[in-house]
């Protein structure tokens, strides 16, 4: 099971020891189980959501998709977007590359495309609309050159149950949009 893969690599952390306590209960238990890793999540978001700058700017912008106004996603741009703001935005079912390291809010790295090399060094090639809703936001709102901080909430990541995650999980994402190998129309 992936989800003990993970947790063998935080070993000793209460929190991780309740979730893989919690794999095999029914959903009035994982409430309980999570408790701490909810609370772990949920004010990592708030701090995020709250970050200010040395002059009070918020560092991360909260981006909600039209298509669905419940969830969204805070995002911190590490470029000059004025150099990138000409540059084409994804569609939802554009093909784009993408490089990207995805990690707990413990730092625990859940996912990487450094080791992908079939569309060059470090790519993953995908439509948006065919991942996670928050990654599949942070997509349609970046230039071609852009890199981001992106913190998925829950919501918007992989929910409360999940074979692949520890569920209840806010999701990091750095990553940097380095092409749309297809642009689609909104019409395909």
């Amino acid at each position: 099971m992936k989800i003990k893969k993970y947790l063998s690599i935080a070993s000793g952390s209460l929190i991780l020891a309740s979730v893989l306590a919690s794999c095999l209960s029914d959903d009035n238990h994982v409430v309980i189980d999570y408790a701490d890793w909810i609370y772990q999540n949920e004010t990592y978001l708030m701090q995020k959501q709250d970050s200010t700058d040395d002059v009070g700017n918020k560092v991360f912008k909260k981006i909600k998709p039209d298509w669905a106004p419940s969830v969204y996603v805070l995002a911190q741009w590490h470029n000059d977007t004025t150099l990138t703001s000409a540059n084409l935005v994804p569609m939802d079912n554009s093909t784009v590359d993408v490089i990207y390291k995805c990690e707990y809010v413990n730092g625990v790295v859940l996912d990487t495309s450094y080791k992908n090399t079939a569309y060059g060094d470090s790519v993953y090639r995908c439509k948006p609309c065919d991942n996670i809703v928050g990654f599949w936001t942070m997509l349609t709102n970046m230039h071609v050159g852009d890199s981001v901080t992106c913190v998925i909430p829950t919501e918007a990541a992989y929910g409360t149950t999940s074979s692949s995650v520890i569920p209840y999980s806010v999701l990091i994402y750095h990553m940097k949009l380095k092409a749309i190998h297809a642009y689609e129309t909104s019409g395909n």
